[in-house]
């Protein structure tokens, strides 16, 4: 499994996933201008997800969902932030600090 971060510079929008190794739900997102940042790979699922729940948590808290289903037509609308608000650079640290702590 791929935990991924993903940009786009139309919306200012960060994104964070989760993919199968083969990149097939990154890869919809790229045909509609979505960028990525950074990957981290896991062996177990289970572990991708809790990271990913753990930080959506934290960052739909703070911030809110920032795009709308329609900004987003593969999906994934709820995963979203506005990049004004939130860096990419803190996003990382973020998602580093939790795995550092989860695993």
């Amino acid at each position: 499994m791929v935990l991924y971060l993903i940009y786009h510079k139309g919306f200012r929008a960060i994104k964070i996933g989760i993919s199968d190794i083969s990149g097939k739900r990154y890869a919809k997102h790229r045909q509609n201008g979505w960028i990525l940042i950074k990957y981290w790979y896991f062996f177990e699922r289970d572990k991708a997800r809790q990271i990913e729940s753990i930080v959506l948590t934290i960052l739909r808290n703070k911030y809110g969902v920032f795009l709308t289903k329609a900004d987003m037509p593969n999906g994934g609308y709820t995963e979203t932030f506005d990049a004004d608000k939130v860096s990419r650079k803190s996003v990382i640290r973020m998602i580093n600090k939790t795995i550092k702590e989860c695993l």
